[in-house]
């Protein structure tokens, strides 16, 4: 069955010209974490080891990511616009807004975001993801896995690595906490069996060329409101 599903890896542009190398380049968006991170701690009430355990990482690895920018991802920087949005709407206190936020963590607070219904609890996710799966919502997208990489804001051979099945071999996750939040949430949006959770108003055409970000400000919303 492996072999059958076993994704083509060699789908990516052939030749090194520069027109190449500019159809490969990852989808970016302006920089957040040195330039708007600090604020928005603030806001919440975290600490740089409160963003780390928001994202799954260590504390030394969050101090380094606002000191000096170092792995400032795209779908990271997603997820934190989408915090920042999530402070702003919201009609509780920001540190109420962060204590929430940080009991559910990036993936179910981006999958809880994508539900139709208000607030995180309701419809978040945190469910684990192989190689099948990446190499499933890609296939139903009908991405190349250049394509795929594009929109994830990652080097344009990576997605042939996380479909490996010898990838995931070891037990751990190759993808992150902020990558894995992002393909779950392009799963369970473009996936007819999950009809309670946001589709986007544009096509995936569309979207492909636009990346992560442009797909979170179309299925995400997330606001936190008092406790009945």
């Amino acid at each position: 069955m492996a072999s059958e599903m076993q994704p083509n890896q060699d789908d990516s542009p052939k030749g090194g010209s520069e027109d190449n190398r500019r159809e490969r380049a990852p989808i970016e968006t302006p920089d957040f974490f040195e330039e708007e991170l600090p604020d928005l701690r603030e806001k919440l009430g975290w600490t740089q080891a409160n963003v780390g355990q928001f994202f799954g990482v260590s504390k030394i690895t969050a101090h380094r990511w606002e000191k000096h920018g170092d792995g400032e991802t795209e779908a990271r920087k997603a997820a934190l616009r989408l915090v920042a949005e999530c402070v702003d709407v919201s009609s509780v206190q920001g540190r109420e807004v962060g204590d929430v936020l940080l009991d559910a963590g990036v993936v179910r607070a981006v999958t809880g975001a994508l539900h139709r219904s208000p607030g995180v609890r309701e419809g978040a996710l945190d469910e684990s993801i192989d190689w099948k799966r990446v190499f499933g919502v890609r296939d139903r997208l009908g991405w190349t896995q250049t394509e795929f990489a594009l929109f994830l804001g990652v080097t344009h051979s990576v997605p042939a690595v996380w479909e490996r099945p010898d990838t995931w071999e070891s037990g751990e996750n190759p993808l992150g906490s902020a990558v894995r939040a992002a393909i779950l949430a392009l799963d369970l949006s473009s996936d007819p069996g999950w009809p309670y959770h946001r589709e986007p108003k544009s096509g995936w055409d569309d979207l492909k060329t636009r990346g992560l970000q442009a797909f979170y400000d179309e299925v995400l919303e997330l606001r936190i409101d008092p406790s009945p």
